[in-house]
């Protein structure tokens, strides 16, 4: 008996410091050692055996006012609808608008106006006109750039190839959330480094499918970067080695915001379900299936 206390004992011990180290930001290391990846995977582990009171339950509706932005190629087009139709059915907060963000496209803008979203252009809405840049890293300058068109104070994202399964609030108690994810990779935290400079990162992925921000937390965000690089924020980050694999929008708000604004900030799993593309015809099985235990469901390209 008094061998299992002492191991229980220890095994809280490690949780207890497992939990306060991660939380808390640390020296970015060159590489994922061991040390780090054992207690992320703990993090983690942790965090997605807790019960999330604020998905998937019957929850009053959030007072605060969104916009949704649906981000989307013409590959998302098996999926769009439903990415839509789950939004304004499961965030539980006032939706003010639907926008679908998308490059011009005929079938998307039908979807749109079938869905009473707003169709943009996404070239119409790229803080940067530089040509060269791939349509992932495209996109990800729009995620930072959403501000510019929303009405909002708070905005919500999710990748058109995402559908939502639970019920929703990213708001609580005036803490805004942020989803830890499994896709972790060492070379973001570096990219966030060299471009906030922040000296400490959060031992976590951020990098997803949906993000909620919140306006005033992500101008911040902006003159922290002109005032570090001395150029507009675009430029700044709009370097000559940005490598397209590392870059992650998510990644930098979501550091920047656990830095400057921790107590304003809470971190849950995301719990995303991935699955490949080519089952998304069956997605209503699907998503039957796995809103018991997921939050969402990815279709993979």
């Amino acid at each position: 008996m008094k061998r299992i206390l002492i191991f229980l004992s220890f095994v809280i011990a490690i949780i207890f410091l497992g939990n306060w180290s991660i939380k808390s930001p640390e020296t970015l290391p060159e590489k994922d050692n061991a040390w780090h990846s054992f207690k992320r995977k703990t993090f983690n582990t942790l965090l997605s055996l807790k019960r999330d009171f604020y998905s998937n339950n019957h929850v009053p509706l959030c007072k605060n006012k969104i916009d949704i932005i649906i981000l989307a190629t013409e590959e998302d087009l098996p999926t769009v609808h439903n990415a839509i139709d789950a939004a304004k059915g499961l965030v539980m907060h006032p939706i003010n608008k639907i926008y679908l963000v998308c490059a011009d496209s005929k079938k998307m803008r039908d979807i749109a106006l079938e869905k009473g979203a707003e169709f943009v252009d996404e070239n119409e809405v790229s803080p940067t006109n530089q040509k060269e840049l791939s349509q992932k890293l495209k996109q990800e300058f729009i995620k930072l750039n959403i501000d510019a068109f929303t009405q909002s104070d708070y905005y919500l994202i999710i990748h058109a190839n995402t559908i939502l399964l639970q019920t929703q609030i990213f708001l609580r108690n005036d803490k805004a959330v942020l989803f830890s994810t499994e896709d972790y990779a060492i070379e973001r935290k570096h990219m966030v480094d060299s471009f906030l400079k922040l000296g400490k990162y959060h031992n976590l992925s951020f990098h997803g499918p949906i993000m909620f921000f919140d306006k005033v937390k992500l101008k911040g965000l902006k003159n922290h970067l002109e005032k570090l690089h001395n150029r507009p924020w675009h430029e700044a980050l709009n370097t000559a080695d940005i490598f397209e694999q590392n870059f992650s929008a998510f990644e930098i708000y979501a550091n920047f915001v656990l830095t400057f604004f921790p107590e304003k900030t809470m971190i849950t799993c995301d719990k995303n379900s991935k699955i490949p593309a080519e089952h998304a015809e069956g997605v209503e099985w699907q998503r039957g299936f796995l809103s018991r235990d997921s939050k969402s469901l990815t279709f993979q390209r």
